[in-house]
């Protein structure tokens, strides 16, 4: 079984310093006062993140200024998590996720719309150990988020040499967005109220199972093996 983690929301919360390391990035790179305080971010890709946020700006959006924003972003949010702790884990996420890797029958894996740079530093930052997943998909990989489960079962078979199956895969995120990834390729999904989606709002995306939070580890290894 692959299972496929999101990060924000799902695994942890980073208190804003992604948004806040795109403003400055832009407020760096351009001389002008970003606000993205508005910015819809939940399931989002990050480069998609940084064309709305320049072009609502009215910033340039060409290919080497994207590229100039994303070496800024990255390298502000590496000094930021050199200086202080920003991510703190969700509910019971570093236990599930410990469990998952430890399960013969589970292969863990990322898929996020952080780029991958990101990513890892606020997975370690919260407690997470990298080598708990064995690959990722990130969202610069793709042009939207359903691109992303294809590019999984591609990788998989990359690294262990044989296909998984969409039906062997489920997509564990916190949004509508990663439910909707998750059942456009032909996966599950677990759609988990830790982040700015309510209960409500998850089941009525049809996602296979809707809970609280990743606190039942028993439970959710459980329904992952059997499901």
């Amino acid at each position: 079984m692959l299972v496929l983690f999101d990060i924000d929301g799902t695994l942890l919360r980073s208190r804003g310093i992604g948004i806040q390391s795109m403003e400055g990035a832009l407020e760096a790179l351009h001389g002008v006062p970003v606000d993205a305080s508005t910015v819809d971010v939940g399931g989002r890709m990050d480069p998609h993140l940084f064309r709305e946020i320049s072009e609502s700006h009215g910033l340039p959006i060409d290919d080497e200024a994207l590229q100039a924003l994303r070496d800024e972003y990255v390298r502000r949010m590496q000094i930021a998590f050199k200086d202080q702790t920003w991510s703190y884990a969700m509910p019971g996420a570093v236990d599930a996720v410990h469990a998952a890797h430890q399960h013969p029958e589970i292969t863990s894996a990322i898929l996020t719309g952080n780029i991958e740079p990101t990513s890892w530093i606020k997975l370690a930052d919260a407690g997470f150990e990298r080598s708990w997943f064995s690959f990722g998909v990130f969202g610069d990989e793709a042009e939207t988020r359903r691109g992303l489960p294809p590019l999984a079962h591609s990788r998989y078979q990359d690294l262990f040499g044989h296909q998984i199956q969409p039906s062997e895969t489920i997509v564990i995120g916190d949004t509508p967005k990663d439910v909707d990834c998750a059942h456009n390729a032909g996966c599950r999904a677990i759609a988990v109220a830790t982040g700015m989606s309510s209960i409500d709002d998850l089941r009525a995306t049809g996602a296979d199972l809707v809970i609280d939070s990743l606190e039942d580890t028993a439970m959710v290894i459980e329904w992952i093996v059997t499901a």
